[in-house]
């Protein structure tokens, strides 16, 4: 059956199934983002909001969790996609890219890209508008472990056996841990055979998300694992005993998270995304991204880390400078077979 734009399928990873809402288009513009699903939507929804002040009758509905499902709505969409944009990371955007569902975004349309550290440009794999990122360290129970580990070699010393937590790869976080433990062993990022088996070691409980591992952490199943300093923030900042540590060898990874938009939208949908995603990069827009309670990464110069956000976030200049990411393009289109492997191995 041919998709429509007033229908929007449910089926996507981490939301609740969608019902099928009218979407009156020629009376309202209204554009359907894909986000996080969850309450880090909120910088999304803020600067929809005031897209539609700048645009009166257009307005930004955010629906949670990217998908599989939701590439292939879009690819079989003919000039009717049901989704319009949406947040990813430099993983998703090479799948998706392979996908042929992106339309590149042109930068010279954003004028505050002018203002972004020129670091990050280059994750959006001349695609997308890199607005913020996130953090992978090592989030732990301040309460149980009294020496957290520095290194992600040091995540193997005895002490902590059976009380390490991990994601499961079919997340960012759980592909991206992978990649960095073989670099950790000297071993090739794209070495996941040997990454899932050094992480047989630590016997560890597996989280399906990185929310669920958060949760995991929060009720005690775990004392530590890797995670977003996003997830480690919240659980910190809700008064559990959460400390962070961005691992310094080799520098604090992190991933940009961008804005793309979608093939087959509507006609005048590329000027409205083009402008939400310089809405993001406006100086106010950024100090909300970066302070409480989320504390995400900013992109744009000159933005300072709240005080509290300095825990989770590279706040110095020289953590900034040491910060580092993965090869996502030699690491992502792993990620089908790493998960097949990753559930054989650690089933049960």
């Amino acid at each position: 059956m041919r998709l429509k734009r007033r229908t929007i399928l449910g089926g996507l990873m981490g939301s609740a199934v969608l019902s099928a809402p009218t979407i009156l288009r020629a009376q309202t513009r209204e554009l359907v983002m894909i986000g996080y699903g969850n309450e880090q939507d909120q910088p999304l929804i803020r600067a929809g909001e005031e897209l539609g002040r700048r645009n009166p009758g257009v307005s930004l509905r955010v629906i949670g969790g990217l998908s599989t499902e939701a590439l292939a709505q879009v690819r079989a969409a003919r000039g009717d996609s049901p989704y319009d944009l949406a947040v990813m990371g430099s993983p998703a955007i090479i799948n998706a890219l392979d996908e042929e569902v992106l339309e590149p975004l042109n930068l010279d349309m954003i004028p505050n890209i002018a203002h972004v550290d020129p670091r990050f440009p280059p994750y959006g794999y001349d695609t997308g508008c890199p607005i913020s990122f996130e953090g992978i360290g090592v989030a732990y129970n301040t309460e149980t472990v009294e020496n957290p580990p520095e290194t992600w070699a040091d995540l193997w010393k005895p002490e902590f056996a059976g009380r390490v937590g991990m994601a499961r790869p079919q997340s960012n976080l759980g592909l991206g841990v992978l990649a960095a433990t073989s670099a950790a062993f000297d071993r090739a990022e794209d070495d996941m055979q040997f990454a899932l088996e050094k992480w047989m070691e630590l016997e560890p409980l597996v989280g399906r998300s990185p929310p669920l591992l958060q949760q995991m952490l929060e009720r005690g199943e775990i004392d530590l694992a890797p995670l977003w300093h996003v997830n480690s923030a919240l659980a910190a900042g809700a008064g559990l005993p959460i400390g962070y540590v961005k691992i310094a060898s080799p520098g604090p990874l992190m991933l940009p998270s961008n804005i793309v938009q979608f093939i087959n939208t509507a006609d005048g949908t590329s000027d409205l995304v083009h402008e939400f995603a310089d809405i993001l990069l406006e100086e106010e827009s950024q100090r909300f991204i970066g302070g409480a309670p989320f504390f995400f990464g900013t992109v744009r110069e000159g933005i300072e880390v709240p005080e509290d956000g300095r825990d989770f976030v590279p706040s110095t200049e020289e953590e900034r400078a040491s910060m580092t990411s993965l090869d996502w393009p030699a690491i992502a289109p792993l990620r089908g077979d790493t998960v097949a492997d990753f559930d054989r191995m650690f089933a049960g």
